[in-house]
């Protein structure tokens, strides 16, 4: 294969222009890829090539100076170049022993023209069968890719796009999967695949393999990784579009699994809905558990609410789940999810022995967050983690108070968690029971009053003030204001609340009120 994607040297010298040229040097290295050739009649070589080139001289520049001669040689071996091609006559009457044992040492082929001839007729010759090789890269390349799409129609399409990769190649090929099915496709025997794959898993190959891997992506996660590994030369660039190209088809075949299963578990749904609100007993529970995850271990179960613009039959609600699933089982979490009044809810069964669930949960949550992948806004919540399998109702139940509360309180900063809502959870208690709206009037009317009578922020002023504990400094720099500016406000608030404001427990009393009344605000109720 490799041999009809690049222009190696031993091919050239099989071409027209080099019927009368012969090999005198490095001849172990005629394998070597060309990419271009070049004319140079100069013995400082400098950053003047990109390597591959095959040099054409006719010994200009260094005429019968061996010492020259050498160290041209060795500025071209450490540019990469393929080869020398040197003029036989008037300049250079002959290559010296040194030389070829210079050239023998690296593999650096040296030819030589023993007659006159014309470097425009080999340029032309040598760039003229790049050029087909290039267009005849690009066909097949076409041709490999409507294969491809072919074969995704078929019922287990992995196997033969692997198999196809593989037979172009001619080389190993080795699909490595984050859910540990393996497999090797190669002409070797049996044992010596299994032990190739070892060693790649183990990072263990030889300087003598040459290897390209690249990951496969879905839904912005890591699923699997495909390697392509060669014991002959570095992967060419035909290979590497290749390998894209069929990296592309797996993804696509790893979507249209993880599709198929999730709207498989979509049956589930009716089954966890009822197990949300309470109706199934602990043995239906665990023999359900049992039979979708054999052998977990449930040490905690948390419910994450998701609200969403979702219809529930919209194929993103899939997707969703999709990207889901893969970003909780990371973080070591068995995901159950189900529809629920206009709401994505998950049930998290953690296998995990640590405490830490808060954080796992939290960094699945930034994940999601910051996916490039969703376009819309997600509101999202999480309830008390439970320890019974009974008990879920209880965890669903305080996710649906933390989406409350975080509904109705601006701050972006607010925790996704109900156990670090702390004072928002007496703030809701206290306005189900109808005695919130008295109290916030009965601490900041004065000056909530003032405000709208005014058109100041004397309101605002007051939740910064209490927010830095008292600190002029800090409060001027949030409010963008001079310290003078400050004090004046601060004499009016001593004038409408009282100058002992800021001391317990009146002040906690303020603080309170304040974190009140944004929460009122927040459901349109404000005094």
């Amino acid at each position: 294969m490799k041999n009809e994607v690049k222009l190696s040297v031993e091919e050239i010298l099989k071409q027209k222009s080099f019927q009368t040229a012969k090999i005198v040097a490095g001849k172990k290295g005629i394998t070597r890829t060309v990419k271009w050739v070049h004319v140079m009649e100069i013995t400082n070589v400098g950053n003047l090539l990109n390597g591959n080139e095959l040099i054409l001289t006719t010994g200009i520049g260094w005429k019968d100076s061996e010492e020259s001669m050498i160290s041209l040689v060795k500025q071209l071996i450490e540019c990469q170049v393929s080869g020398l091609c040197v003029e036989l006559g008037e300049y250079v009457s002959e290559i010296s022993s040194d030389l070829i044992k210079l050239a023998d040492r690296f593999n650096f082929p040296i030819i030589v023209f023993k007659k006159e001839v014309r470097f425009v007729d080999i340029t032309e010759e040598i760039h003229t069968l790049i050029i087909k090789k290039h267009y005849q890269m690009v066909t097949d390349l076409e041709e490999y890719s409507r294969k491809l799409n072919e074969v995704l129609l078929e019922a287990d399409p992995k196997k033969v796009v692997l198999n196809m990769l593989q037979k172009q190649l001619q080389m190993p090929v080795i699909y490595l999967s984050n859910d540990g099915h393996d497999s090797i496709v190669s002409n070797k025997s049996e044992n010596e695949n299994n032990n190739l794959l070892q060693l790649v898993k183990e990072s263990s190959l030889g300087k003598k393999e040459f290897i390209t891997r690249q990951k496969i992506n879905v839904l912005n996660q890591d699923y699997a990784e495909l390697i392509i590994v060669d014991n002959a030369d570095s992967v060419t660039e035909f290979e590497k579009l290749l390998l894209d190209r069929t990296v592309t088809a797996l993804a696509q075949i790893i979507l249209r699994d993880l599709w198929i299963e999730e709207r498989r578990n979509a049956k589930q749904t009716d089954w966890i809905q009822k197990w949300l609100s309470g109706e199934h007993n602990e043995e239906q529970i665990e023999r359900y558990l049992e039979k979708i995850a054999p052998g977990k271990n449930l040490e905690r179960a948390i419910v994450v609410l998701i609200k969403v613009d979702y219809d529930p039959d919209d194929s993103s609600i899939t997707y969703l789940k999709l990207f889901l699933r893969n970003i909780f089982q990371n973080q070591g979490f068995h995901l159950l999810p189900a529809m629920m009044e206009n709401s994505l809810v998950l049930i998290l069964i953690d296998n995990r022995i640590q405490t830490n669930y808060k954080q796992r949960v939290g960094t699945a949550i930034e994940r999601l967050i910051n996916t490039k992948y969703l376009t819309n806004h997600l509101h999202i919540s999480v309830g008390k983690p439970v320890h019974h399998l009974t008990e879920i109702k209880k965890s669903y139940e305080f996710a649906k108070e933390a989406s409350s509360i975080r509904e109705k309180v601006r701050n972006e900063k607010t925790s996704y968690f109900y156990e670090d809502l702390h004072i928002y959870r007496i703030i809701k208690a206290a306005h189900d029971q109808g005695i919130l709206y008295e109290f916030v009037s009965d601490y900041l009317k004065p000056v909530l009053l003032f405000d709208r009578q005014n058109n100041t922020k004397l309101m605002n002023t007051l939740s910064l003030y209490l927010k830095f504990n008292g600190s002029k400094k800090e409060t001027a720099k949030h409010l963008f204001i001079v310290r003078q500016t400050l004090y004046h406000r601060l004499e009016k608030l001593y004038e409408l609340i009282g100058e002992d404001f800021m001391e317990p427990p009146k002040r906690q009393a303020f603080e309170f009120a304040v974190a009140a009344y944004e929460y009122l605000d927040g459901a349109k109720q404000s005094p």
